[in-house]
């Protein structure tokens, strides 16, 4: 679902308005997929299935400080990322076993014991995410992606 929301998203934008913040700051577009894309590389190499980005680990991570445009990859490679992960992300789910999904978690977050909670984590947070880069489309003037 979220693969067509970000595609929608995108659709119409200019490579500037990607990388524009909304109106009162915060990350614009372009970051945001950046930091999902990044997001699901690393849920990938957990899952035993790792794919790897055009830029060097942990440029869009939480935590990072967003530096100048130049210092990020082209829309184009952000995307052909992104891209990259959705048959990535069914060929690991159809792959994994209950026993996998039943081990200890890796992360530390609240209320997540094992390897499925963690998934249903990354679930969450990259809806989060992709309702932001909605958000932040409407406030650049462009049509609402979903509603």
């Amino acid at each position: 679902m979220n693969n067509g929301v970000v595609a929608r998203t995108l659709d119409g934008l200019s490579d500037d308005e990607v990388w524009q913040s909304p109106p009162g700051g915060g990350n614009p577009i372009g970051w945001i997929l950046g930091h999902v894309a990044e997001y699901r590389t690393a849920l990938l190499a957990l899952l035993g299935s790792p794919l790897q980005t055009e830029w060097h680990a942990r440029l869009f991570m939480r935590g990072s400080v967003r530096g100048d445009r130049s210092v990020y990859p082209p829309r184009a490679a952000i995307e052909s990322t992104w891209n990259a992960t959705h048959a990535a992300m069914r060929d690991a789910f159809a792959a994994i076993t209950d026993e996998r999904l039943s081990a200890p978690a890796t992360s530390e977050l609240p209320g997540v014991r094992t390897l499925a909670d963690q998934i249903a984590f990354g679930a969450f947070h990259e809806s989060y995410h992709v309702g932001q880069m909605g958000y932040v489309r409407r406030q650049l003037g462009h049509s609402a992606v979903v509603g």
